[in-house]
């Protein structure tokens, strides 16, 4: 079959699951708007991101005339809001299978709200959609505010690849050389976006009583898409907490390297404000790195009971008291990784996953089949669609 996957360009989620579902033995063509991360062996097709209304409809000139070339035969759309999804319903894409990511449908994650244009776009695209892919039944439960899709919405995680993602220590080993750790460093990492709603200043600010009670112990913090501003905050609290020698930025790191990285890490710690399912919770787990999270109902799910991590309150000292303790305690540490393991093992393996994947596309298929011709009502709709788009 040929599927047209869209979404985030920079998002190595949604082109790794683009290649995945190439794995199934689909035709797949990845498009997207704006840059484009490099992705090789991917069929990838972008437009420059519209600024302003005439830039609008050169863009959706150009995506609806890639679409239209690539003939697809079903459409998969990662993110269920944004201007990507407003080009997926002005496209008219049927079979329509959409992955809700978390912040689609998840308003908390958006500090400002959504606007009633937003709102739309996402409705619209929910209720064009013939399946929905929810990445938790925290998220699936969301869902029910924006609308009764229960017979077309099922829980798929994605989930990562044991054979990419395992512990390799020879991998750390040479990686801790390149950062220029000492031999007797204690990793702590977070590997989440530099960006407020991540709340890793919780993470810098419960540092210090980590270092207190380990004084080896380093916080290395990746720099995906990170914002400056928030970054200079977080150097701030550092040196403000006589910590800044212990925290280290460890740059943008190629998705193919995060398995050496968090090998690397002896605790993985995570405290945002909001959250779906984060792959790098998954990651973690098929590395066999212990995580603490700062208490989230998704995080809760994910790790079942008993807990295959650390979830306390999202403050400050307790964030820093689980990680010393897992620090300073190995056996536990190891025991919880190795819990983390078997997790994924139920949760999180993509080879599984992608049987849902595939067994979602044949009932999408099915379902647009007995869908009716689209009629004056929807055509209208669609003018609205691009009016938003313009003015988004």
């Amino acid at each position: 079959m040929r599927v047209a996957v869209i979404g985030n360009g920079q998002s190595v989620h949604a082109m790794g699951r683009a290649r995945a579902v190439a794995t199934l033995g689909h035709e797949v063509r990845f498009f997207t708007l704006g840059p484009l991360l490099p992705c090789p062996g991917l069929d990838a097709l972008t437009q420059p991101l519209p600024r302003g209304p005439l830039q609008a409809a050169a863009a959706l000139r150009g995506f609806l005339g890639g679409l239209r070339r690539f003939r697809p035969e079903l459409v998969h759309l990662h993110y269920a809001g944004g201007r990507l999804a407003s080009l997926a319903t002005l496209a008219g894409a049927r079979p329509l299978v959409v992955t809700v990511m978390g912040g689609d449908v998840d308003e908390s994650q958006h500090p400002g709200g959504l606007t009633w244009l937003e709102r739309r776009a996402t409705r619209r695209v929910l209720q064009r959609a013939d399946a929905l892919l929810v990445k938790s039944e925290g998220l699936l439960r969301r869902l029910e505010g924006w609308g009764d899709f229960a017979d077309k919405a099922r829980v798929v995680r994605w989930g990562v690849d044991p054979a990419v993602f395992r512990r390799d220590p020879d991998a750390a080993r040479a990686l801790r050389d390149r950062l220029g750790l000492a031999a007797d460093d204690r990793v702590v990492l977070c590997p989440r976006i530099l960006a407020p709603l991540y709340a890793t200043h919780l993470l810098v600010e419960a540092f210090a009583g980590v270092v207190a009670a380990v004084p080896q112990a380093v916080l290395l913090l990746t720099e995906y898409r990170a914002d400056p501003e928030y970054q200079a905050r977080l150097v701030a609290l550092a040196e403000g907490a006589g910590i800044a020698g212990r925290l280290h930025f460890v740059g943008d790191v190629e998705h193919a390297e995060m398995p050496s990285l968090l090998s690397l890490a002896d605790v993985v710690a995570m405290a945002p404000e909001a959250d779906g399912l984060p792959q790098s919770l998954l990651e973690a787990m098929a590395c066999e790195t212990p995580v603490v999270l700062g208490d989230l109902p998704a995080y809760r799910e994910a790790v079942g009971e008993p807990p295959a991590a650390l979830v306390v309150p999202r403050e400050p000292a307790a964030l820093g008291e689980a990680v010393a303790r897992l620090l300073l305690d190995p056996a536990r540490a190891r025991e919880l990784a190795t819990r983390g393991r078997r997790r994924l093992d139920e949760i999180g393996l993509l080879p599984r996953e992608l049987d849902k994947v595939d067994a979602a596309y044949a009932d999408a298929v099915a379902r647009a089949a007995l869908r009716p011709v689209d009629g004056p009502a929807e055509w209208a709709a669609r003018g609205l669609d691009a009016l938003s788009l313009a003015r988004r």
